[in-house]
């Protein structure tokens, strides 16, 4: 049997003629069993080798399906992943901003009170560096305190004005 006859086989039973794949492989059958056109042994052989090509493009068809199923499953991992260590890090982040400012509250709440506008005014005016490098005259030093002395000068005891 040549190539012609097995693809007319081939259309009969399978509505399409031989691969190329398949004619190949039936080749070294027809040369040992010597076929006719026609033979039974034939028919089987061309059916067995359609099998294993469905058989085959089926395995392949899996594997393919397989491999974008691992891809998808991966795919979502990763996202998964990065969701998780993206609301980590910002779960951390607010825990720290609220412990810091918990920690904050009462330098805030000090701040904002009246002793506080005090201090602030204190400062500004710039008696606090004037204590801190004991620029007024008379007053003594005895670490870590400044103490207030009558003024060398006039004889005056200088005070502070600690209300605006």
């Amino acid at each position: 049997m040549d190539r012609e006859d097995f693809d007319n086989l081939a259309r009969d039973l399978l509505g399409r003629p031989l691969t190329a794949a398949e004619h190949r492989d039936l080749l070294p059958a027809i040369a040992a069993f010597r076929l006719k056109s026609g033979s039974t042994v034939a028919v089987l052989l061309v059916l067995y080798q359609s099998l294993r090509t469905e058989i085959a493009q089926a395995h392949a068809a899996a594997l393919v399906a397989r491999a974008k199923r691992r891809r998808a499953r991966r795919a979502l991992g990763m996202a998964l992943g990065a969701i998780l260590s993206s609301a980590c890090v910002v779960l951390g982040y607010a825990i720290a901003t609220r412990q810091s400012l918990r920690e904050l509250d009462p330098t805030i709440r000090w701040t904002l009170s009246e002793e506080g506008r005090r201090a602030k005014w204190l400062s500004d005016a710039g008696i606090l560096e004037a204590l801190d490098r004991f620029a007024f005259p008379g007053w003594t030093s005895q670490p870590p305190f400044c103490f207030p002395g009558p003024n060398p000068d006039t004889g005056e005891r200088p005070g502070i004005r600690t209300r605006p």
